[in-house]
């Protein structure tokens, strides 16, 4: 008779870190029950867990001549659990362990499971049988942490450590070991975070999937404990923990990677998009006061990030990644930038880089602005800012020449803030001088817009310039909505939440923006200059721009037309009732003391060319 022999030599493990303790056990029979019911074979310590959460089955698989377990969403009769199982990220109902495989219960209690030869099992397999309650007096270093291996001539369930006499002959196969989890936050420390990562990048490899990797720092942290004590500093170490528990996916994971710096693990993410989402939440959970004891606190955050495989293939390389963009954006001020530009090869792209960051550093920038006139008021109504770079070399760089740079390397934060802080300084500065107020209008690029540090940034800015925020226009295209219209709405709203006027710039190119603009609360729209450089020899333009004009005025938009370069096309728009206009007719972009001196003479004499 023939038959297939079993491949049995294999030992299974599953390392479960519940609320009470991280265990190593060691899977000898064919079938566990694990739940927070005291009858389960594997106990978890967790009031989220279901009564009987899962089961564990060990079946031969006929292909890979190999003994496998498999885990079950709920016992064998059919009940599921109330949170799920998550493997890798991934809900499940029934899977095939492999090595290396992360495991979450739909809550905070998290599993990993591993296949072991009896020769040697890593260090991570050492503990574990350990009480969060318990406090280890000196623990080890890391690079002191013991090997612990399976010897064959010793009974099944013995391990022995290569550097110790200590040795366990029972069925527990558990050894205590100092903690795994931080003791002030209950997070997983950096041990075992390190050992989540190495995991997560296994089966990332094997899975062809990408991991992520956040490490976050919280400024000027100690001032906190100098303010309030240690004691209430620790209760802000929990409340930021709580936070960042809050705001990620099932699956994930949140450590404290030691003093006041924070790491989160994304095992398994699917597209960039969906890491964008996530780190919006991560900052916008971060960026409201926290309240401890009565004691109101508002926190800076610095963020770092890798994901694997595009800034590292091995844990140690997209830990270093993510800590050196770090300490770059604590260097540069940057709070929450995400550029993934950082550290890659690109030599010409480096030297850009630092040349753009010397002329801004070294006020070689400047603002130039355009007016924008009110055709029956004959007045200023707004003042749209250009920036020019004042190159000691090529005299003054058009911002199509260097802004496309920009966009590639970690300067847009700085850049956009800027920017934001010369026009608000500017306009405040001309109110001050008792001149008419006007908007100022400040063109935001797709990667500014779409920045998740923006809203933010404008606040900051509004804040310290102490510029009223009506005052203040930022301007998009249909191309930047287009790329997300859920998260444009979203940005916009908040945006006009804080005050801020925003407009939609191009406006009549396309179709889309004007089956979206019912519900995107815009503030201004600017009829696209092509259309009205071609209005004179295309009578038709004439009605497409009429109706732009009756559209924006029916949803109480200020309708603003660029590129006026003649003065038919300025009379046509003013037939047309097109209230503002803009372009070279009227006034070229000027310096800012050409534009206060516009300011001031058309303050006092009304321009004639609208007359």
């Amino acid at each position: 008779m023939n038959y297939t022999k079993r491949n049995t030599e294999n030992r299974y493990i599953l390392v479960l870190e519940d609320n009470n303790s991280r265990r190593t056990i060691s899977l000898e029979e064919s079938k566990y029950s694990l739940g927070r019911h005291s009858s389960n074979s594997i106990v978890i310590n967790s009031k989220q867990v279901s009564r009987k959460h899962a089961t564990l089955i060990k079946k031969f698989n006929r292909k890979t001549n190999q003994e496998s377990f498999w885990i079950l969403d709920g016992d064998l009769e059919g009940k599921k659990s109330q949170n799920g199982i998550f493997i890798n990220g991934e809900k499940c109902t029934i899977y095939e362990l492999k090595d290396g495989d992360l495991i979450n219960f739909g809550c905070e209690v998290n599993a990993s499971y591993h296949t072991v030869s009896p020769a040697t099992i890593s260090e991570s397999f050492i503990d574990k049988n350990y009480s969060k309650k318990t406090n280890e007096s000196s623990p080890k270093p890391v690079n002191q942490i013991a090997t612990l291996y399976l010897d064959n001539s010793l009974p099944k369930s013995t391990f022995v450590l290569d550097n110790s006499s200590l040795q366990d002959s029972g069925n527990d196969d558990t050894f205590q070991e100092e903690s795994y989890l931080d003791p002030v936050t209950d997070l997983p420390n950096r041990i075992l975070f390190n050992e989540y990562v190495s995991i997560a990048v296994t089966n990332a490899k094997r899975n062809k999937n990408c991991s992520a990797v956040f490490l976050i720092d919280v400024n000027h942290f100690s001032k906190i404990n100098d303010n309030f004590g240690y004691t209430i500093g620790d209760y802000f170490l929990q409340a930021i923990a709580h936070r960042l528990k809050n705001c990620i996916r099932t699956g994930d994971i949140v450590a404290r990677w030691g003093g006041d710096e924070f790491a989160i693990l994304l095992p398994h993410i699917k597209e960039a998009d969906n890491l964008y989402k996530i780190t919006q939440r991560i900052i916008k959970e971060l960026k409201y006061p926290f309240t401890v004891k009565d004691n109101t606190q508002s926190l800076v955050t610095h963020l770092g990030m890798a994901i694997y495989p595009k800034n590292g293939q091995v844990p140690q390389d997209l830990l270093n990644y993510a800590e050196t963009q770090l300490i770059y954006h604590k260097k540069t001020g940057n709070h929450n930038i995400l550029n993934e530009n950082l550290g890659k090869t690109n030599a010409s792209l480096s030297q850009v880089e630092k040349r753009l960051y010397e002329a801004l550093t070294k006020e070689e920038l400047c603002l130039y602005y355009q007016p924008q006139l009110n055709s029956n008021t004959k007045k200023t109504e707004a003042m749209e800012a250009f920036i020019r770079w004042q190159h000691p070399k090529y005299g003054l760089v058009p911002p199509k020449q260097f802004l496309p740079w920009v966009e590639k390397t970690e300067l847009v934060v700085p850049l956009t803030r800027w920017i934001l802080e010369k026009a608000c300084t500017q306009n405040k500065t001309w109110q001050n001088d008792h001149l008419p107020p006007v908007i100022v209008s400040i063109n935001l690029s797709m990667a500014q817009f779409h920045h998740p540090q923006l809203v933010d940034l404008v606040d900051e800015i509004l804040t310290s310039t102490e510029l009223d925020p009506q005052w203040l226009e930022l301007e998009i295209t249909e191309a930047i909505i287009l790329k997300d219209i859920k998260l444009a709405y979203e940005v916009v709203r908040e945006l006009n939440e804080l005050g801020v006027r925003v407009c939609l710039d191009d406006f009549g190119i396309g179709y889309a923006a004007v089956s979206n603009l019912h519900q995107m609360p815009f503030n201004t729209i600017k009829i696209d200059v092509s259309l009205i450089k071609d209005m004179d020899e295309n009578p038709e333009n004439t009605t497409l721009i009429s109706a732009l004009i009756a559209i924006g005025e029916s949803f109480d938009m200020r309708v603003v037309a660029e590129g006026v370069e003649t003065q038919q096309q300025l009379n046509t728009l003013h037939n047309l009732h097109c209230q503002t206009m803009q372009g070279y007719h009227l006034s070229k972009p000027l310096s800012v003391e050409e534009a206060t001196q516009f300011l001031n003479f058309h303050h006092i004499e009304p321009l004639d060319t609208l007359g």
